[in-house]
């Protein structure tokens, strides 16, 4: 019997669910096989940054299998293809994977197990099965607050540890295709987010150190260290997301010195929580892929233009903070949460566009792009989505700025025309534009540009259309 592990969101050799069970399967009459399948299609979206991260983990995980004496095939194509493949090679196969929420992933999943019958799938990527955390009555939750109560409620023995010891395969057989080609990974380095488990470990653990007992008093502040900059290692599993959620209640039930300190750890794991409770909808509403979870507002009338887009995209709005999240996003693939509820929101309120287009956009560009998180989050900000922000409470750039990155230090980091700006005038400069020009020699439209639309004025027309929407939902 060929035996293969199918590595996909889950690079690592460490509390790795499926690869546990992969483990303890075999036999000493079995053939092994430690797979990943460079797999694009319409709905993966692989900015430069984002691809180059994969890279180095990928390196990373197949020097870890090198060094306990086996290989990672890394091979390229369609996921089917591949297994019609390795079937005609060997038709005694089973496949052991972890299950992945995304649609497009369980159709996927599908297909292959039409080619690989005996197929299986385990729990890894969340805590508890999806769908388990229901109501009494049955229901899925669409509200965050109550899923919570409930997640923590039923929270048992869920993250316990998935011991993966390889020695047990020291001595097996290591399966060879002849069919399959090698995919040559290339060397990667960034020189702000590092790929790989160690860089993972050493995140996790400095953030446990030094920044998790502080975590709700700093984590809004995208000019402080004050988040763990783990997403894009739990999104490729590089560090499994039970490892995660357990370091915060050790933390929080062994270490927190202050009823300040759990309350500050008991923020971020809510925002652990959160992950989950975003995978749970799509799992129960995979419609969200293309469409807006409360379907009414898929009538919204959004606006269209193309100027505006770009300067939005390229983060010349003429607002400086989100100028900076914009630019912060495109330089380094990543961008503070504050920010990304603050571009968000300017893009489907202050323009009213579709949430769509910049859902879209955050993929291309997103080191740590979580379909569900992502999509989640536009809609929270768009007031399409399950538990959304009220249409009618709309982020002030301006108010936002000035109480999250008060001195400027985060909008001149990534705004450099801005750099030598006094905090008095950096945040709406349009208000001081005769000071920027004699003391800055700074002109609006020349160095930097002017508001691209009033803030002030789109209010009503936000308002009214989304009433416009729920009225018809009544007649």
């Amino acid at each position: 019997m060929l035996k293969v592990f199918w590595f996909r969101k889950d690079l690592r050799l460490e509390d790795n669910a499926g690869l546990r069970e992969f483990i303890n399967s075999v036999t000493d009459k079995d053939e092994i096989l430690f797979l990943y399948i460079k797999n694009k299609n319409k709905y993966h979206y692989y900015g430069e940054k984002r691809i180059n991260f994969l890279y180095e983990s990928l390196n990373e995980l197949k020097n870890d299998l090198r060094e306990k004496g086996f290989d990672l095939l890394i091979t390229e194509g369609k996921s089917p293809e591949v297994f019609k493949k390795l079937k005609k090679e060997n038709p005694a196969i089973e496949v052991f994977a972890n299950e992945q929420v995304e649609p497009y992933s369980i159709e996927r999943d599908k297909e292959v197990k039409e080619i690989i019958p005996s197929f299986q799938l385990f729990i890894d990527n969340t805590i508890f099965p999806l769908g388990k955390i229901r109501t009494d009555e049955g229901n899925f939750y669409s509200v965050f607050t109550p899923f919570k109560k409930k997640f923590l409620l039923l929270l048992k023995g869920e993250c316990a540890k998935q011991n993966c010891s390889l020695d047990k395969l020291e001595n097996t057989k290591q399966f060879k295709s002849s069919s399959l080609k090698e995919f040559s990974i290339p060397e990667t380095k960034d020189e702000i987010f590092k790929g790989g488990r160690k860089e993972a470990v050493r995140l996790l653990n400095i953030f446990c150190k030094e920044k998790m007992t502080a975590y709700k008093e700093q984590r809004d502040f995208p000019g402080e260290y004050g988040t763990s900059l783990l997403s894009p290692h739990i999104h490729f599993g590089a560090i499994g997301f039970r490892e995660v959620f357990r370091a915060a209640q050790h933390k929080a039930d062994k270490e927190a010195k202050s009823e300040i300190e759990k309350i500050n750890i008991d923020s971020w794991i809510s925002e652990l929580i959160w992950r989950e409770f975003y995978y749970n909808i799509t799992f129960h509403k995979p419609h969200i892929i293309t469409k807006s979870f409360k379907p009414e507002f898929d009538k919204l009338k959004w606006e269209w233009n193309d100027e505006l887009f770009k300067k939005w995209c390229e983060g010349k709005t003429g607002y400086p903070i989100v100028d900076a999240g914009m630019r912060q996003l495109n330089e380094t693939g990543w961008m503070h949460n504050r920010l990304r509820m603050i571009t968000a929101m300017f893009l489907t309120k202050d323009l009213f566009m579709d949430w769509r287009l910049g859902e879209k956009y955050f993929a291309e560009k997103l080191i740590d792009l979580d379909f569900s998180s992502n999509n989640g989050g536009w809609q929270w900000s768009a007031s399409t989505g399950c538990d959304a922000q009220p249409y009618f409470r709309i982020f002030n750039p301006v108010l936002q700025s000035k109480k999250f990155d008060t001195d400027g230090s985060y909008i001149k980091k990534y705004v450099p025309e801005l750099k030598d700006v006094d905090a008095k005038y950096i945040h709406e400069p349009w208000e001081f534009e005769t000071e920027l020009k004699e003391k800055y020699n700074i002109t609006l439209g020349k160095n930097y540009p002017f508001p691209v639309v009033n803030h002030f004025e789109i209010k009503d027309r936000v308002i009214s259309e989304f009433k416009r929407i729920q009225q018809k939902k009544f007649e």
